[in-house]
């Protein structure tokens, strides 16, 4: 059962619950001050889920002034209210009960309102789409699949970012191809060195000299097929950093850790042996890309359910490590995307865009793609 449906089926619950509460509070079957325990606890667990649900929407100074408000405003708002709502001849622990009573209802009011105004605002993290080209195309077919991207770019909204990744012998002829475009260019790995005896290996500066901006780290093939370790990763990522190059982090599970209920510990794992090596100043230049290595190049492909899941715990371990900054972090769904599903999946709250294989190879499919943002 998905997060969602889960959290569905827990209201319904709750509430069934609640008014049976009511019930029976009302018929003398249980005392009345059990129900209102009850209510003060939903009314004080539905606060916490609208202010969550609002903070993540916002930007930093937002968030500030939110809080300000959410709390100021109960604090010294309820004792005129408190006072209103308590009988004259009122007892101590009444007034005690009017002053939460007061605390809360004006906690609600401020956060139901913070909620609904925010709540469709899209988050201001950056929408991003990314090709993945792998070892496919020659030069020339290269250059006229970037352009390709390049004339159709117009069609799509320009909030959405497309970056290209070629293989390395046209990203020279594709950063040519790019020239005047806000299509942006990046490569699909770099060395963990910075130069010397290396025979076949390509530096981070060699490619940000060719005018990349990206580079893709931690790709399952790279880890599956050249043994790519958390070791070599980190070194790769110095490198990157040093360079003015922005990593694309890969991080993902495959088939049997899916099957085993591993996948969660498994992307945790790889985001601490990586991720929480770098300094705050470097996390925010950082792009996640959550691949089910299960879901590339079978056909399959995760549920827009199954992607929210994944991405939102992924969001919440960068959070343990690096606070508020984690809400503004792109984290990208790169299992088999495509023009049907990319609304689906890109709809979700916490999916910024998608890391694309095979849909790259075909401009109008990639630009498809982008369009899968609501506008």
């Amino acid at each position: 059962m998905s997060s969602e449906r889960s959290l569905r089926t827990a209201g319904i619950a709750v509430s069934i619950a609640f008014l049976a509460l009511a019930v029976l509070s009302s018929t003398d079957v249980l005392p009345p001050w059990i129900f209102r325990a009850v209510l003060f606890l939903l009314g004080a667990l539905l606060w916490g889920w609208l202010l969550i649900r609002t903070y993540r929407t916002l930007q930093p100074r937002q968030r500030g002034w939110m809080l300000f408000w959410q709390y100021a405003l109960p604090l010294f708002g309820s004792l005129p209210l408190s006072e209103w709502i308590a009988p004259q001849d009122a007892t101590r622990w009444e007034r005690i009960d009017a002053r939460l009573t007061a605390v809360l209802a004006i906690g609600l009011f401020i956060a139901i309102i913070y909620y609904f105004i925010h709540k469709n605002k899209p988050n201001m993290r950056k929408k991003i789409v990314a090709g993945n080209w792998k070892m496919n195309t020659l030069p020339a077919e290269g250059v006229e699949l970037a352009k390709g991207v390049v004339a159709g770019r117009g069609e799509v909204c320009s909030c959405v970012n497309f970056i290209v990744c070629p293989p390395f012998t046209h990203l020279a002829q594709v950063a040519e191809a790019l020239k005047g475009s806000d299509v942006e260019l990046g490569a699909q790995n770099c060395a963990a060195e910075a130069k010397g005896a290396y025979t076949g290996e390509i530096a981070a500066s060699m490619i940000a000299a060719l005018g990349c901006k990206y580079v893709i780290l931690g790709h399952s093939e790279r880890r599956q097929y050249y043994g790519e370790t958390s070791e070599t990763l980190n070194k790769k990522m110095e490198q990157v950093y040093a360079n003015g190059l922005t990593p694309i982090y890969c991080v993902g599970e495959n088939l049997d850790e899916r099957e085993a209920g591993k996948h969660f510990d498994v992307v945790k794992a790889q985001i601490e042996e990586v991720v929480y090596n770098l300094s705050e100043e470097q996390f925010k230049n950082l792009v996640i890309a959550y691949e089910p290595v299960w879901a590339i190049g079978t056909g399959k492909t995760a549920t827009a359910e199954q992607a929210q899941e994944i991405h939102a715990y992924i969001r919440e371990v960068l959070a343990a490590k690096f606070g508020a900054a984690a809400a503004e972090t792109a984290i990208l769904y790169g299992g088999s995307c495509k023009p049907s599903n990319a609304a689906e999946i890109f709809a979700k709250e916490d999916v910024d865009g998608g890391l694309i294989g095979g849909a790259a190879l075909k401009a109008e499919d990639f630009l498809a793609i982008g369009k899968g943002f609501a506008k």
